[in-house]
């Protein structure tokens, strides 16, 4: 079903966004993808899919606080594929820190990344996307998160309502997919000791394997599930919607 399809995926040299990316290359879909920081990563990462799946690749580098290149990255893409199926919002950035000691500048950094970023990638690529628009939000922005990261949770409790909000006026599919903690390359260097107290204060049995998240997308995809969708993920084989 995804052949000659094509997919936008933000913050994908790395983690969640990378995993989605190897899968979805895997059933052919072709593959635009946006870097912050990372260009080594997503070089070796566009030629990897490129020899192996033999799919069109494209990266542009993008920063979510800064409209112009937003805008930038719609262009091109306008220009060069006229429309495409799938954005999926997935950059984010986190900035955690007890409560008491949070700046109004890393709060507002937090915010303008996680929810105006997504707000303005929605507004401007809806009008080319003929299919789905899927944001990677969090358990946390619904009812797991901690006093470390209180500008976090409400950025992903904003990608929420956004999802719900956005999905009355567009005549695309928009859902949002909430994991619990996943097992990636950064859950895997934090400090294991906050880690194992984090998981046992939300009754984490185990990390949420990494290629769960695309298994999930691809499903809804499949299913057509409806628009507006939140999706909560709180293990491999423990998936349901919460609206």
């Amino acid at each position: 079903m995804y052949q000659k399809k094509t997919m936008l995926i933000t913050g994908a040299s790395r983690g969640i966004g990378k995993d989605i990316v190897k899968f979805f290359a895997s059933l052919g879909v072709n593959i635009i993808m946006t870097y912050y920081s990372n260009i080594e990563g997503i070089e070796e990462l566009a030629k990897e899919l490129r020899n192996k799946y033999k799919i069109d690749v494209d990266y542009y580098y993008l920063d979510l606080c800064q409209e112009d290149t937003i805008i930038s990255v719609y262009n091109n893409v306008k220009e060069k594929y006229h429309k495409i199926d799938y954005l999926i919002n997935n950059a984010a950035i986190s900035l955690d820190n007890d409560i008491n000691s949070k700046t109004k500048d890393e709060f507002m950094k937090v915010l303008e990344t996680n929810v105006v970023g997504t707000f303005l990638m929605m507004k401007y690529f809806d009008n080319i996307i003929n299919g789905y628009i899927i944001n990677i939000s969090s358990t946390d922005g619904i009812d797991t998160g901690n006093f470390y990261s209180i500008d976090y949770n409400a950025s992903k409790a904003a990608i929420n309502n956004m999802t719900k909000t956005f999905s009355l006026i567009s005549n695309n599919k928009i859902i949002s997919i909430c994991p619990n903690w996943v097992n990636t390359e950064s859950t895997r260097n934090m400090n294991q000791d906050y880690l194992k107290s984090e998981l046992k204060r939300i009754n984490q049995d185990q990390l949420i394997s990494i290629n769960t998240i695309p298994k999930v997308i691809d499903e809804c995809i499949k299913n057509d599930i409806s628009t507006g969708s939140i999706i909560r993920i709180e293990g491999d084989e423990d998936v349901r919607g919460i609206d």
